[in-house]
């Protein structure tokens, strides 16, 4: 189970990073990359709170 949570740690991360890469790349609005950064922070906040949990 520890392994899960850091995955979903490292998921989340690297959808953050999309979401900033989205917003400087794509000239799209920035409601999209808000969307993108807050579930990569859901992701990696639900990755946390189960390494709590196991630890």
């Amino acid at each position: 189970m520890f392994y899960v949570a850091k995955i979903l740690q490292a998921l989340g991360l690297a959808d953050v990073g999309y979401a900033l890469l989205t917003g400087i790349m794509k000239n799209s609005s920035m409601a999209e990359e808000i969307v993108l950064a807050l579930i990569g922070l859901g992701v990696f906040s639900l990755g946390r709170a189960l390494e709590r949990k196991v630890a």
